[in-house]
């Protein structure tokens, strides 16, 4: 027996150990919790366009295929999911039906968490401004504090020590996002002060009505309702957990030596390079007219010998899905800059007499309904897959995910960790890396999936490693996936549901963006970026040109991404 045999005996014996202590459709006390066994008999029963696909030999997959947005919690997504009615029987969820949560105001009122109120286009792009997003910000939305009393006014003082974070053994009590909002608010309103109209916009979640892809697929496959960012804090920290589980010990962006710090931090392996040495195939898969890849340029002290190679445009992606070339392990990145479709909300500072003299608070056009449109096409393309010699809907596994909660409301704490390093050594601002980040919006789908799957197991952005660590006999990156749960506890099916069987998804109309266009017109050169879009855009300039300021503006992103940017990246085959 190959070694690749034992593996997948091995994972064969694992499943059927599971589904036989707890009955077809469940796991064992403290596993997946499965609702229904909806497809767990399912009969071929061709329909139109979808011609019966073979099962595998043993339920699973072998090529995942991960998409990650930006800056959402999972209340602010999928908190309003499920009521109680509509819960399978004996089942539970952890979502803002199922219970009362609310922050105090400054002046003393109570602020439910609520739906979004207000006329469509406006809730499409809430929370407007960008809630804070960083180290500081998170404490005092996790534990209620600020810690010196000088951070509450962000505008007139400097950041101090200890930077907000709670005493040793503090419980978090998720009290404070209502008080940050409204720190941040003073810094990016240069002092002024939010109504309540304003402050309460944190508080609010999207409907199931109003986010129809992510309602469907959630509810037609597995939601995981304990899912926490790796680190409490920004993009780029969680992103590089997600691949490196670990961060180099940064909590910031670029707070304490700029973007320059992620391109002369240690080569730190990815699971990327874990795969190549393997032999194993991965790809990459970015918006080609953004021209470079977020994770290329933030693993570039390992990854650059394969932008060329293991990078790809989306348009690759659709055709690999169609062809059956997928590789062992995609990852999916929404387009950050131009027309940005990666759910981050609106960002900015007050800019003055850029849009016909008007005062304006915004960046570049925020809505989630790009991202869900971005989400239907790549479901579609995956539900469609058929071909019989490769990848195909009944052998891949779609994870779709968020970096981190980006300052909106979450009720559930988020629980401690484990260090990717023994020991705990200190970080950026004291920070030990011993507790995660905020719940994010995380589904799975699979073939194997049933419907109505809700998962309780505490995961974070070291499942995905740990996932493909257990699928091709990897060793663990840090200490942090090594004890990270797997993706294969939301397998829950013997016999897989044929993909005509899935949901279908219809996303709302995405109104046109004027950023639409790469090179933008002169109308628009002056907008300012998105948070996202000035990090990427520092991650090249630390690496080519480091004394140039990180653009602000459209007009300024178009240059450095032309003058830097253009061909370094993979395309097409």
């Amino acid at each position: 027996m190959t070694s690749d045999d034992t593996k997948k005996a091995a994972s064969r014996r694992d499943f059927l150990r599971t589904t036989a202590a707890a009955g077809l459709g469940g796991f064992a006390a403290g596993a997946a919790v499965v609702t229904g066994i909806e497809g767990a008999v399912s009969k071929p029963k061709p329909i139109a366009g979808f011609d019966p696909l073979e099962a595998r030999s043993e339920p699973g997959f072998d090529h995942v295929v991960v998409m990650m947005f930006e800056n959402r919690s999972f209340d602010n997504i999928l908190g309003f999911l499920y009521t109680d009615d509509e819960l399978p029987t004996g089942q539970t969820f952890d979502g803002l039906n199922q219970g009362s949560y609310s922050n105090i105001g400054p002046a003393g009122e109570t602020i439910p968490a609520h739906v979004y109120l207000g006329e469509t286009d406006a809730v499409m792009r809430h929370p407007s401004p960008d809630p804070g997003e960083h180290y500081p910000h998170v404490n005092t939305q996790v534990f209620g504090i600020v810690d010196p009393e000088t951070n509450a006014d962000l505008f007139a003082n400097e950041l101090r020590e200890p930077y907000n974070a709670p005493v040793r053994d503090s419980k978090p009590d998720m009290s404070g996002f209502v008080k940050d909002y409204v720190i941040n608010w003073r810094e990016l309103k240069k002092g002024a002060e939010p109504t309540f109209d304003d402050y309460r916009v944190v508080m609010g979640s999207f409907s199931t009505e109003m986010l129809p892809v992510f309602s469907a697929i959630a509810k037609g496959f597995a939601v995981y309702d304990a899912w926490h960012a790796g680190v409490p804090s920004q993009t780029f920290c969680n992103r590089s957990f997600f691949h490196a589980s670990t961060s180099h010990g940064f909590v910031t962006n670029k707070d304490g030596g700029g973007y320059d710090k992620w391109i002369d931090a240690p080569a730190a392996p990815t699971i990327f390079n874990r795969l190549q040495d393997a032999g194993h195939t991965w790809r990459v898969y970015y918006d080609a007219q953004q021209m470079v890849s977020f994770t290329g340029m933030l693993h570039a002290a390992v990854l650059e010998p394969y932008w060329k190679s293991n990078f790809r445009s989306m348009e690759q992606f659709h055709d690999d899905v169609k062809n059956g070339n997928l590789p062992d392990y995609s990852f999916i990145e929404p387009r950050m800059i131009f027309n940005h479709n990666d759910m981050h909300p609106p960002f900015g500072t007050l800019r003055e007499g850029e849009y016909d003299g008007q005062k304006v608070y915004n960046s570049a056009l925020s809505d989630v309904r790009a991202g869900e449109a971005l989400l239907h096409s790549v479901y579609t393309s995956l539900r469609g897959a058929s071909s019989t010699t490769g990848s195909n809907a009944m052998n891949t596994a779609f994870i779709v995910t968020f970096d981190e909660h980006g300052g909106t409301y979450d009720h559930v704490p988020p629980p401690s960790a484990v260090p990717p390093e023994s020991g705990a050594p200190q970080g950026e601002m004291g920070f030990t890396f011993d507790r995660l980040g905020c719940r994010v919006p995380s589904i799975l789908v699979s073939a194997y999936t049933a419907a109505g799957t809700i998962v309780h197991d505490e995961m974070h952005h070291g499942s995905i490693i740990s996932t493909l660590n257990r699928l091709h006999g990897l060793e663990p990156l840090t200490r942090r996936d090594a004890t990270a749960n797997n993706v294969f506890n939301a397998i829950n099916l013997t016999v897989p549901r044929q993909p005509y069987e899935w949901p279908s998804t219809h996303p709302q109309y995405t109104p046109p963006n004027p950023e639409a266009v790469p090179a933008p017109h002169e109308e628009h050169k002056a907008r300012p970026l998105s948070a996202p879009a000035e990090g990427l855009l520092g991650l090249l300039l630390a690496k080519y040109e480091p004394r140039r300021d990180v653009p602000k503006t459209f007009g300024d992103a178009y240059d450095v991404l032309v003058k830097h940017g253009k061909g370094l990246f993979g395309v097409r085959d």
